[in-house]
């Protein structure tokens, strides 16, 4: 069981990435009108307040002006030094790549005294893949030279770690012994909680939260698993190709973005898989390597007298869901394809003919459509709507077309 932070704690979950920040963050969301009664205050006005949390650690959306982030951050601190209820919680995983000079600066933003850092851990063998697939679902803003497939990206990351070349990100956020003694110099070990992440018992990490919130057991309650799933091997395939194509024309990142990662794959998403369909496998070997790792780990977060809520030892000896080799040939369906092409349709249609916020960076493309789109609507609104219906068809059926055509031309060659 979580002992309870102390009254007035300022409670900063730093992810990291993949270990159950998604199912933290939207139980928080879901009950937060809740909250109050229990003396809890979840910071930010957002499920995740991830603009914010990026300026904190110095970087910004592709979407974003530059210093966009900066006065979302600069709010939420004040908000969260500002809250004079028992508890004020703050999450996102974007903290956690913080570098160290970034993480001091983030501790006496918030209030160092009042301060305690939660990381919640899971074990690198439970991530590898999950990770992969995110970074394929923002891979032409990530350095991954050479386009790696799955096992090739596992050889660079687990046999070579400290290469630069393909996604140099993935250790500084799950190098946790690392992560956990950075966090633990900027404000004090006995300020640390470490919560262990175990995928058997899914309920555990809410109840943690929970526990170390005083809020009652039970109150936190998960979403529909799907709503948060990873993209099967069709999938990720699918996208690699759309990718390929997309950076080999040089187009921008701020459109990939607003129209790929956050349009076209998040409707992607909303597909149910079919029973049969091929996950993401993880060899034996990088299941074993990243055991090893793992123990090493283990070893070096003990060291730092951090308090551990959970079984350290899962961090040396989980498996994935999935264990084995992938197909050479991956058979991409149709309705992959189609989906993936409606959302992008989607996503273009409901583009409003006016110019973006101010705090936004439009890319050519959205920039283009958003002109075009001016010029077509009557004066008295720029609402998207006048393409709905007829037009709407259309463009989702010739969108459809063109990206079923590009991704067969890219996986043919």
């Amino acid at each position: 069981m979580s002992e309870a932070l102390p009254d007035g704690t300022r409670l900063l979950h730093i992810g990291p990435h993949k270990t159950g920040t998604t199912s933290v963050q939207r139980a928080f969301w879901d009950t937060r009108e809740l909250l109050p009664e229990h003396g809890v205050h979840w910071a930010g006005g957002l499920a995740h307040p991830m603009s914010a949390a990026m300026a904190a650690a110095g970087n910004q959306l592709a979407t974003g002006q530059q210093g966009s982030g900066d006065e979302r951050w600069a709010d939420l601190a004040a908000e969260v030094r500002g809250s004079t209820a028992r508890m004020t919680v703050v999450s996102s995983e974007f903290f956690s790549d913080a570098p160290a000079p970034r993480v001091t600066q983030i501790v006496e933003a918030l209030g160092a005294e009042q301060t305690r850092v939660v990381i919640t851990l899971r074990p690198v063998t439970r991530i590898l893949a999950s990770q992969w697939q995110q970074y394929m679902q923002n891979q032409p803003m990530v350095k991954y030279v050479g386009n790696p497939d799955y096992e090739g990206w596992l050889d660079q990351v687990l046999n070579h770690p400290e290469q630069q070349d393909v996604t140099p990100s993935f250790w500084r956020r799950h190098r946790h012994d690392r992560l956990v003694e950075t966090w633990a110099s900027a404000l004090g070990p006995e300020r640390l909680v470490v919560v262990v992440v175990d995928d058997a018992r899914p309920r555990d990490i809410l109840t943690s939260f929970e526990q170390l919130t005083g809020l009652p057991v039970g109150l936190l309650q998960p979403r529909e698993a799907s709503a948060n799933r990873s993209l099967t091997l069709p999938e990720v395939t699918m996208l690699r190709a759309f990718n390929a194509g997309w950076t080999e024309r040089g187009w921008s990142a701020a459109d990939y973005t607003r129209y790929v990662r956050f349009g076209a794959v998040r409707h992607l998403m909303t597909r149910r898989p079919e029973p049969d369909e091929p996950p993401i496998r993880t060899p034996a070997w990088a299941v074993e390597r990243a055991n090893e790792i793992g123990a090493e780990m283990i070893a070096a977060i003990e060291r730092t007298g951090v308090r551990v809520d959970g079984d350290l030892s899962l961090l040396a000896s989980a498996e994935p869901r999935s264990v084995g080799d992938n197909p050479a040939v991956v058979e991409v369906p149709d309705e992959v394809v189609a989906r993936f092409a409606a959302g992008l349709a989607k996503v273009v249609a409901e583009t409003p003919g006016r110019p973006a916020p101010s705090a936004r960076r439009a890319g050519p493309l959205e920039t283009g459509v958003r002109e075009f789109r001016a010029r077509r609507t009557p004066a008295a609104t720029s609402d998207p709507r006048p393409l709905a219906g007829v037009g709407r068809v259309r463009l989702l059926r010739a969108a459809a077309g063109r990206v079923r055509r590009r991704v067969r031309r890219q996986l043919a060659g």
